[in-house]
């Protein structure tokens, strides 16, 4: 009942793959005046739903503020319900934004030396060449 939207993430995934083709074939055309970093936020954001515990967080359905099914039918107010602990959740609210902690992972993720989601530099490794 409260699956992902299938159709929807085929064509981002469809979309960020279309992006690194050009990304690539920009960086051929360019040669070596074109640096850059792409960090594939789809697939970061599927791995912390798929995996919350390794992240931290408890929650990745419900919104942390808001009203109804999931605290996601009526948007954040000041009836609005709220989260013991929003730490532990992944989305603020109804419309999919991130929660202070999701967006400290996901800006961890990006600053990582290792990160599995950059490409073909890290953002790290773009600013310091």
């Amino acid at each position: 009942m409260h699956e992902c939207d299938e159709e929807a993430n085929t064509w981002g995934s469809l979309y960020n793959e279309a992006l690194v083709k050009m990304l690539q074939q920009l960086k051929e055309e360019l040669g070596s005046s074109m640096t850059y970093s792409y960090f594939d936020n789809f697939n970061s954001l599927h791995d912390i739903v798929t995996n919350p515990a390794r992240y931290g967080f408890a929650n990745v359905k419900s919104a942390c503020c808001g009203r109804g099914e999931l605290n996601a039918q009526l948007p954040c107010s000041l009836v609005s319900n709220l989260c013991s602990d929003r730490t532990k959740y992944l989305f603020w609210d109804l419309y999919g934004h991130p929660t202070e902690a999701a967006a400290r992972t996901i800006v961890d993720l990006m600053l990582s030396d290792d990160s599995q989601y950059s490409s073909p530099l890290t953002l790290t490794q773009l600013v310091s060449s």
